[in-house]
């Protein structure tokens, strides 16, 4: 009877801890890197989000579009034509390789398409990572299925609560990808940053 009731259990728990979003550790290095990356296209629960948020990006699109009007560049991106005007190109942002290179981290980004999304989220993620690297730390993520919430980002070691990593699609076409509490984020790693270096 015993065994049957354990059975039992085991059977109901499984479907929800396959279901759970999973999460990595990275310590920094290329390693890590690389597992970033896997892990941001591969994981289901983030390419299930990204799909929704593009699916959304289109719906607010089509609510917003004006039937009677044609656009005479259809088919061309705005941003590319935008950029092809003289001053007009936006500078290129640092790409953080190292925590020295990284003097502020980005807490928001304004990303054109969803194929950008995954590029866009490890660009916001590297810094905390290579943070935690010079810190001799790691830094767990995991998907979050709730809201505008896309990641929980936890520093080992660190007092700080888990920072959570935000996306949303936009009114008129594009996305934002955001952090929380940027203010105390930018006081944190500025903070913990000047402490690893000195090490």
């Amino acid at each position: 009877m015993k065994l049957a009731i354990l059975i039992c259990l085991i059977a109901v728990a499984l479907p929800a801890w396959a279901a759970a979003p999973k999460a990595i550790r990275l310590m920094g290095g290329p390693k890590s890197e690389d597992a970033l990356r896997r892990f941001i296209e591969r994981d289901p629960c983030l390419k299930a989000r990204f799909k929704n948020a593009a699916q959304r990006e289109e719906f607010f699109l089509s609510e917003n579009r004006d039937p009677d009007l044609r656009d005479a560049v259809s088919g061309v991106k705005r941003e590319a034509l935008i950029e092809q005007l003289p001053g007009m190109k936006a500078s290129a942002a640092p790409i953080c390789r190292a925590l020295a290179d990284c003097a502020v981290p980005e807490l928001a980004l304004d990303v054109p398409d969803a194929e950008r999304l995954p590029e866009s989220v490890r660009r916001l993620v590297r810094p905390w990572m290579l943070l935690q690297q010079a810190r001799g730390a790691s830094v767990e993520l995991a998907a979050s299925e709730s809201g505008d919430s896309l990641l929980t980002v936890e520093l080992k070691g660190l007092d700080a609560h888990l920072l959570t990593l935000n996306m949303a699609p936009r009114l008129l076409g594009g996305f934002k990808v955001w952090f929380d509490q940027p203010f105390v984020l930018a006081s944190l790693y500025g903070r913990e940053r000047d402490a690893a270096l000195k090490r």
